[in-house]
C-alpha cells in the first residue's frame, strides 16, 4: 500500500547493478535460451545486518549507481557529511566504495536528480531529473559526465518532459523514461531513445502512462518498461511490458503479471533488475490490497515464475549473490513466509531479502520475523516517510539510498552500506 503519492522513481540504480552483476563472480549464468529454462540456483550469500562506515546526506537520495570503485548518488540533497566534515554536493555526489568517504566529484546541478545510469564501458555517467543547468552550462533534465575526470560532456538532448524517471544505456543508445512529450521537437509518449551525441532516434513505443523503470534484456534484444501505463503500442500491457530494443515494436509478453483493477486501485512497477536469467520487478500499489510486492518472469516470453504479495510498496529491487534484496515499507508478508501485519499501528520492515527462485523471504537477520524493530532496518525519514528508495552493489556490498534518517535505530541519513 502506498502511503503518499510520490513523483520520483528509481530505475537506474537497479539497472546499473544488474549490468554489473552479470559479470560478478559467484552468480548464476544466464540460460542459453534467454530464460526459457529454469534459473540456475545460487547459494544465498547474505550481506551483514550491521552497516559499515559511509558518508551521509542532508536530504533524500533517489538513485545510486556503481563503477570503478565509486558509488554515485543523486537526489534532493545538497551536502554530504563524513566523520564530522561537511562537503557541498548539489544533488549529485560520489563516495568511495572501499572507505565510504566522498570523492572529489562535485558537479553543481541546480535541481533534483531522479535517475542515474552508466555506459556499458563505465566511462560515462548519465543523470536525469528536474534541472536546467550544471554549473554555468545549460542542461535540461539530463546530462552526462566522464567518470575518469568528472567533467560535464557535450551530451545535451533537447527533451520536453514533465519529469524524467529512468535511464538505460547501451553502446549505441540512451533510453529515457518518464512523462516525455517531445525530443528534438519530435513527439514521443513517455519513452524515447537518443544517440550518444544526444540526437533523437526513431525508437518510439506508444504508452498511455508514465515510465518509472527501464532494463535492457540480458541478450540485448529488447528492453523492459515498468510504470503506470495500461497499454503499449495499442495492446494491453498493465504496468509492465517488453519492446524491441531497435524498433520499439512490442515483443512477446504475457499481460497480467501486474493486476488490472476496475475499482480505482492501481499498481505500478517502480523497479527492475536481473540475475542474468530471470527478470525481477518491484511494484507500488495505491488502494486497499493493491499489488505492492515483487515478481519474477522469463525475459523471452514474459511468463510469470513467481509472485510475492507482501503488502507495503516496493521502491527498489536488486540481485546480489543468490539474494533478491528489496527496499520497501512492507508491513504484512504472511503470504511470503514472513511476518503478518504488526499491531498496534503500522510497523513496516523496510529492508528485506527474498529467495530469487521462489520469492519467499530469507532469514536476513531478523528482517523476516514478527517483531516491531527488525535488523537490518531504517526509519521512514523525511519527505514521504517511506525509507529506502535505491539499491546498488559493487558485487560484494549492498549500498542503500533513500529518505531515512536512521539505520538500525542509529542516526544515519540518506546512505548506508552493508558488507558480505
Amino acid at each position: 500500500m502506498k502511503i503518499c503519492r510520490r513523483m520520483v522513481a528509481i530505475a537506474a540504480a537497479p539497472l546499473a547493478a544488474a549490468l554489473l552483476l552479470l559479470a560478478a563472480p559467484g552468480l548464476p549464468v544466464a540460460a542459453a535460451d534467454g530464460g526459457r529454462s529454469a534459473a540456475v540456483p545460487a547459494t544465498p550469500h547474505l550481506v551483514s545486518t550491521v552497516p559499515s562506515t559511509m558518508a551521509t546526506t542532508n536530504d533524500k537520495v533517489n538513485a545510486l549507481a556503481y563503477a570503478n570503485g565509486v558509488v554515485y548518488a543523486g537526489g534532493f540533497f545538497t551536502r554530504m557529511t563524513f566523520k564530522g566534515v561537511s562537503y557541498v554536493r548539489h544533488h549529485l555526489g560520489a563516495v568511495s566504495s572501499t572507505t565510504g568517504a566522498p570523492t572529489s566529484f562535485h558537479p553543481d546541478i541546480n535541481g533534483e536528480v531522479t535517475a542515474i545510469a552508466l555506459s556499458p564501458n563505465r566511462k560515462l555517467l548519465y543523470v536525469a531529473g528536474r534541472f536546467t543547468a550544471v554549473g554555468k552550462a545549460v542542461r535540461t533534465d539530463v546530462a552526462a559526465f566522464s567518470t575518469a575526470t568528472g567533467k560535464l560532456t557535450s551530451f545535451a538532448p533537447a527533451i520536453l518532459a514533465g519529469s524524467l524517471q529512468a535511464i538505460a544505456v547501451t553502446s549505441s543508445g540512451i533510453y529515457l523514461g518518464g512523462t516525455i512529450t517531445h525530443v528534438d521537437g519530435k513527439p514521443r509518449t513517455e519513452a524515447a531513445e537518443v544517440t550518444p551525441q544526444g540526437k533523437v532516434t526513431g525508437w518510439a513505443p506508444r504508452l498511455d502512462g508514465w515510465v518509472r523503470a527501464l532494463l535492457v534484456s540480458p541478450d540485448k534484444t529488447r528492453i523492459f518498461l515498468g510504470g503506470g501505463f495500461h497499454h503499449v503500442n495499442g495492446v494491453a500491457r498493465e504496468a509492465l511490458a517488453s519492446v524491441n530494443l531497435t524498433t520499439g515494436a512490442r515483443e512477446k509478453f504475457v499481460n497480467g503479471l501486474v493486476p488490472t483493477y476496475r475499482d480505482g486501485r492501481v499498481s505500478q512497477v517502480t523497479s527492475l533488475t536481473t540475475n542474468g536469467t530471470w527478470i525481477f520487478a518491484g511494484a507500488e500499489g495505491t488502494g486497499k490490497d493493491a499489488f505492492d510486492g515483487t515478481l519474477a518472469f522469463r525475459p523471452r516470453t514474459g511468463k510469470l515464475v513467481w509472485r510475492n504479495t507482501c503488502r507495503g510498496a516496493t521502491q527498489a529491487v536488486l540481485y546480489l549473490r543468490g539474494v533478491l534484496y528489496k527496499a520497501s515499507h512492507a508491513h504484512d508478508c504472511a503470504t511470503a513466509g514472513g511476518f503478518p501485519h504488526l499491531e498496534p499501528g503500522w510497523q513496516p520492515h523496510r529492508l528485506l531479502a527474498e529467495n530469487p527462485t521462489t520469492g519467499k523471504l530469507l532469514a536476513w537477520g531478523t528482517s523476516a520475523k514478527h517483531i516491531a524493530h527488525p535488523l537490518p532496518d531504517t526509519n521512514g525519514g523525511v519527505r514521504s516517510h517511506l525509507g529506502p528508495f535505491a539499491l546498488v552493489t559493487d558485487g560484494r556490498q549492498l549500498f542503500v539510498g533513500g529518505e531515512f534518517t536512521t539505520v538500525n535505530g542509529r542516526t544515519r541519513e540518506g546512505l548506508a552500506r552493508f558488507r558480505l
